[in-house]
């Protein structure tokens, strides 16, 4: 798995953060135009730093549960995380920190607070830039995968109908404060775990506090987080059916032949499931989710958020087979 930016394949070219920059600047020096026009000319032509992340030469493989029993998580198998978004210097300050590479970080079920700002970010990281709030403008996900190869109405057989196996995007976000950390329970499961550090009040974290940058520390917006009291511990909480306004791309109804899926979200698209019925079905009959193309996930993506992919598989005998995975996440600087 990698994650980084760099120019693009097949002649393709794809500007890192500095030709962006340097772009802005001829612009400004040549024509003398006002920032807002600037940016709003580098939107237009699409002209924007991206990062890669990727898992290849793996097969991850997410089952239904089956008569024989189902081992706990298969159903839902984390695949990959992107960078923060936005932050150039993240990798630099992350090492600094001694955090773990972003493939081998293990989500943490850990529920949101208080939110951090852009100037939180922006002091952190020292950018010669100002960050932007939200500056994600594409998603794209390449998908290389198929299910168990039957199964299924027959009449669904070659088509998204009806398919069990799919997978679904996550968000994750640095906060001031999380339930996890400021809860009752949450202080005093860690002063058990640690009886040696100070009080629990001294614990509760500092709102004027910077992000950490630490993968361990993000907390989870998607999916859902909620406590266990048999397990005493925050869990994430998957539901049976795929969310409508999550769902990438589901595979084809049983087909044992892996398929590539290309699925772009824009902050530009704007299909209003409700409204637009004809548009989220055909949405649908891709594999899509219907309320995928209303553009909101990607318009709602802040500074410093994570995106995360998940397979899943539901009811006996269904399996979701994954052969790679690729995001590209474009945000303008």
């Amino acid at each position: 798995m990698t994650a980084d930016s760099s120019t693009g394949t097949q002649g393709s070219y794809e500007p890192s953060v500095t030709d962006v920059l340097v772009t802005k600047a001829m612009l400004n020096k040549a024509l003398r135009l006002p920032p807002e026009i600037i940016d709003t000319i580098v939107d237009f032509a699409e002209y924007w730093p991206h990062t890669t992340t990727e898992l290849n030469d793996s097969t991850v493989i997410a089952r239904g549960k089956n008569n024989f029993g189902n081992r706990p998580g298969t159903e839902d198998v984390f695949l990959l995380r992107s960078p923060p978004l936005g932050l150039h210097n993240w990798n630099r300050i992350s090492r600094a920190t001694d955090d773990s590479a972003i493939h081998r970080t293990v989500l943490k079920a850990q529920p949101p607070g208080e939110e951090y700002s852009v100037n939180d970010f922006q002091d952190l990281i020292a950018s010669p830039i100002s960050l932007l709030a939200q500056p994600c403008r594409r998603i794209v996900f390449t998908i290389r995968s198929h299910d168990q190869g039957w199964g299924g109405a027959p009449a669904d057989h070659g088509t998204y109908n009806g398919s069990w196996t799919w997978f679904e995007v996550g968000l994750e976000r640095w906060c001031k404060t999380s339930p996890a950390q400021t809860s009752p329970a949450g202080i005093e499961r860690c002063c058990r775990a640690n009886p040696s550090q100070a009080s629990p009040a001294e614990q509760q974290p500092q709102p004027d506090n910077h992000p950490s940058l630490k993968l361990e520390d993000l907390c989870t917006v998607y999916p859902e987080v909620e406590w266990k009291s048999e397990a005493e511990a925050y869990v994430f909480r998957h539901d049976l059916y795929a969310h409508e306004d999550l769902k990438v791309q589901c595979n084809v109804t049983a087909q044992r032949d892996a398929q590539e899926h290309r699925v772009v979200w824009s902050y530009t698209d704007d299909i209003d499931p409700e409204r637009d019925v004809e548009a989220a079905t055909k949405l649908a009959e891709q594999g899509r989710g219907k309320a995928t193309g209303s553009g909101k996930f990607v318009r709602g993506l802040k500074l410093g958020d994570v995106v995360t992919l998940w397979a899943k598989a539901r009811f006996p005998a269904w399996a979701n087979f994954v052969e790679s995975v690729k995001m590209d996440v474009y945000y303008a600087v």
